[in-house]
C-alpha cells in the first residue's frame, strides 16, 4: 500500500468513526431527554480528564497499526482534541437550542464534514475560491448529504440553511486562519469546525423560523 493510498484508507475510517460518534451522540441526546445537557458535560468532563492524563504519554511508534492508521500526519497536541470540541460544541447547542435544531446540528457536523472530507480529499480537483484545503466537490457533496440527513429533524428550509451555513464553515476554517489569528491560545484552539459548525448552523436554523 503506498502512502497515498495509506493515507486515504486512514481518512475514511476517521470519518466513518466520526460518522459514528454523530449517530451515538444523537441516540444519547434521544435516551437523556431533559438531563441531555447535563450527560454531556459529564462525557466532555471525563474526556477532558483522561486527556490529560494520557497526553504525552504514549510513543506513536509503539502505537498499535490501527491506531497509527487513525491518527493524522501531524499529531495533536491535546488528545482527543476533535472529539472534546465536539462535545462541546453540542453542550452549548443543547442549553441554547431546542432538541431538534441539536439533531440536525449534530448530523451536519458529522455526516456533512465527514462526506465533504472524504469525496474532497479523493477526488477533488477544484479548490475553492477562499480557501486552497477546500475543494468545490468535497463540499457541495457534503452540503447534500448533510441538507438530506438534517431534514429528518427540521423542515427542509431550516435544513438547507443550516447546511449552507455549516458547510460554509467547515470550507473557510484552515489552520491557517488559525494562525494569523492574533488572539489567545485558548480561544484558538476553540477555532475548529467541530466546535463552530454546532452552534453556528443551529443558530442560522433557529433564528430562520423567527
Amino acid at each position: 500500500m503506498d502512502d497515498k493510498e495509506a493515507f486515504l484508507t486512514g481518512e475514511f475510517l476517521r470519518q466513518l468513526i466520526h460518522i459514528l460518534t454523530g449517530i451515538v451522540f444523537i441516540l444519547i441526546i434521544s435516551f437523556s431527554g431533559d438531563n441531555a445537557a447535563l450527560v454531556f458535560f459529564v462525557i466532555l468532563l471525563a474526556l477532558t480528564l483522561f486527556s490529560i492524563l494520557v497526553t504525552g504519554l504514549d510513543d506513536t511508534e509503539k502505537s498499535p497499526r490501527l491506531v497509527r492508521k487513525l491518527e493524522r500526519s501531524k499529531k495533536q497536541k491535546i488528545k482527543f482534541q476533535g472529539t472534546i470540541l465536539l462535545l462541546s460544541g453540542v453542550f452549548v447547542t443543547l442549553i441554547l437550542f431546542p432538541v431538534e435544531i441539536v439533531y440536525a446540528s449534530v448530523a451536519i457536523v458529522t455526516f456533512g464534514d465527514s462526506i465533504a472530507t472524504i469525496v474532497g480529499t479523493s477526488i477533488g480537483r477544484h479548490k475553492l475560491p477562499y480557501s486552497d484545503k477546500k475543494s468545490l466537490e468535497g463540499t457541495f457533496s457534503g452540503l447534500i448529504v448533510a441538507f438530506l440527513v438534517a431534514m429528518l429533524f427540521v423542515t427542509p428550509f431550516q435544513a438547507f440553511i443550516g447546511s449552507l451555513g455549516g458547510m460554509f464553515m467547515e470550507s473557510a476554517i484552515s489552520m491557517r486562519t488559525i494562525k494569523r489569528a492574533n488572539i489567545m491560545s485558548v480561544i484558538r484552539f476553540f477555532i475548529n469546525d467541530n466546535f463552530l459548525i454546532p452552534i453556528f448552523s443551529s443558530a442560522l436554523m433557529f433564528y430562520a423560523v423567527i
